[in-house]
């Protein structure tokens, strides 16, 4: 099951309408704020969470502290707008390695939740 939080509405959108076409990707509930993420996530438990951690509210870093915490076998994938030298060092320092910049083309996005999330091997040539 996948959890999707981003606090942006039509990038929220696009990502639900491309997710529920694909029949391996089970949604578990969708978030638009980092205190819906937290209590969505605590609550159904998902096994991946794709969320854009840089949310209006300024809680998404905070959010994923915890939840690493609360859910640790969670596999998180970031898709934020900017990913800069402090976000990165900040996600690596909480284990969150999976991290992609918006504007990904789908395809490459999907590929990536399904190599986070362990159903597809990563090529060789990564």
């Amino acid at each position: 099951m996948l959890l999707l939080a981003d606090d942006h509405a039509q990038v929220r959108g696009q990502l639900l309408a491309r997710l529920k076409r694909e029949p391996d990707f089970a949604l578990a509930g969708v978030a638009v704020d980092s205190f819906q993420t937290l209590q969505e996530a605590v609550a159904k438990q998902p096994e991946l969470l794709l969320v854009d951690p840089i949310m209006r509210d300024g809680l998404g870093l905070a959010t994923l502290r915890q939840l690493r915490v609360d859910l640790p076998n969670m596999i998180v994938v970031v898709l934020t707008a900017v990913v800069d030298t402090t976000l990165k060092m900040q996600l690596e320092e909480m284990g969150i390695n999976h991290i992609l910049v918006k504007g990904i083309l789908s395809a490459d996005l999907l590929s990536e939740l399904r190599i986070a999330a362990g159903t597809m091997p990563r090529s060789s040539g990564d």
